[in-house]
């Protein structure tokens, strides 16, 4: 019974850490051209994160360099700053993902 009861309380477990990671937010970034950059907001299951808050935040001082929303398709395009910078984007207070630039391909 012991057996049983431990095996059930291991499967709700694993069911419920699934469920949470099936909604973590996510942000790709891509250059466009040397100076633009386009980063899309997502979702793990596929949802867009739209009108979600970016800022760019330069990486040596943590001073925010811009800030806007994700447009209805979940993109934010920009020039890039001179400073190595930090592309964070913002869901909620608990849903927050970023990139560096040194990522941005």
């Amino acid at each position: 019974m012991r057996k049983l009861l431990s095996l059930s309380a291991g499967i709700v477990a694993l069911m419920l850490s699934s469920a949470v990671d099936a909604h973590t937010l996510q942000v790709q970034c891509k250059k466009t051209t040397s100076a633009d950059i386009v980063c899309r907001g997502l979702f793990t299951d596929g949802e867009v994160a739209r009108a979600m808050t970016i800022q760019l935040i330069d990486e040596e001082t943590e001073k925010v360099i811009a800030t806007g929303k994700t447009d209805a398709e979940g993109k934010y395009a920009f020039k890039a700053p001179g400073a190595v910078y930090s592309v964070v984007i913002q869901a909620s207070k608990a849903e927050v993902a970023s990139l560096s630039s040194e990522d941005i391909w």
